[in-house]
């Protein structure tokens, strides 16, 4: 009686998904390939960024190091343009007034764009041309904005300048920029005006990813418009509410045009805003260095003041 031999049986091992086991040098290769093209990839925009970033932002800093006027030989001079900084009023003056600009234009700003969000939220006849209308002035300039409100509240020509004397309000036309309160209203008309339209594309797109069976649910429990829009939809918009907030401020910070323009820093350069002063310390004084130093430190007061909105508006999204 013969026995035939038992042939081997192949053993077969399911690997999970976390095992993966020793990467074969086929694979290394491929992986390595695969590594190289997505570096060729985006080759183009790192020399981009390098070029339009990286690049002027070291000549800043070598610039901020140095004595460097706008004509002649620059020379050397360590930190003694930030020791400067720390003693200069003007800086002072200059960053708490573009603080507190921020702080009064970014919320009006986004409350205007919540509102028009609001208004224009829902499809029907007419919205669309509205929703362009609104959004419009975004498209413009913030120098032909200025200039555009400079016409109006002209006091020979403009609709403003004698609004108030039609209206038998004033004997004489208003001028605007003669008045240190009139010419910081109409600076924070223009740049709302300007604005208001970017946030409330940014807020209308948060409003529209509420889900409708989720406002119905809220009718159905009794809440009215107002409990809707504080209980219901706000508390849903954090991001976008988050990211209007922060594009809003960073643009505020950064106003120049409608200052130089409108009113060119008076009344007794209290409205000078920091872009506005490094500018003229640049280019009106004659001082390079100086004004690289500044932009420097302007910028981490930036990056700060805007890291600290986003850890407060994530620490109230998450209480």
């Amino acid at each position: 009686m013969s026995v035939t031999p038992a042939l081997p049986v192949a053993r077969t091992t399911t690997r999970g998904a976390g095992d993966r086991g020793p990467v074969r040098p086929a694979s290394r290769k491929a992986l390595s390939r695969s590594r190289r093209r997505g570096l060729l990839l985006v080759a183009p925009a790192l020399l981009l960024l390098a070029v339009v970033f990286v690049a002027p932002l070291g000549v800043s800093v070598w610039m901020s190091l140095s004595s460097w006027p706008l004509l002649g030989e620059h020379t050397f001079i360590g930190l003694d343009n930030y020791t400067r900084l720390l003693h200069d009023p003007q800086v002072h003056r200059a960053l708490l007034f573009t603080l507190q600009f921020a702080l009064v234009i970014t919320p009006v700003t986004v409350l205007v764009g919540l509102g028009l969000a609001l208004l224009v939220e829902k499809r029907r006849r007419g919205v669309g041309l509205v929703r362009t209308a609104i959004f419009a002035p975004v498209a413009i300039g913030f120098a032909s904005a200025s200039y555009l409100f400079l016409a109006l509240t002209n006091t020979a020509t403009g609709v403003f300048g004698r609004a108030l004397v039609d209206l038998g309000i004033t004997e004489t036309a208003v001028n605007w920029l003669l008045d240190p309160g009139l010419a910081m209203l109409l600076v924070v008309i223009v740049t709302v005006w300007k604005t208001a339209g970017f946030a409330m594309v940014a807020l209308m797109n948060g409003l529209q990813s509420i889900g409708k069976d989720i406002e119905d649910a809220a009718r159905v429990d009794g809440a009215g418009r107002l409990r809707l829009l504080l209980q219901i939809k706000l508390p849903m918009m954090r991001d976008s509410i988050a990211f209007a907030l922060t594009f809003t401020a960073i643009g505020a910070f950064l106003t120049f045009d409608q200052f130089y323009i409108l009113t060119g820093g008076a009344p007794n350069n209290s409205t000078i805003t920091s872009v506005y002063r490094i500018y003229n310390t640049a280019f009106t004084q004659g001082q390079l260095g100086y004004a690289a130093a500044f932009s420097l430190v302007f910028l981490a007061f930036v990056l700060v003041v805007t890291a600290t909105q986003l850890v407060l508006l994530r620490r109230g999204a998450d209480s």
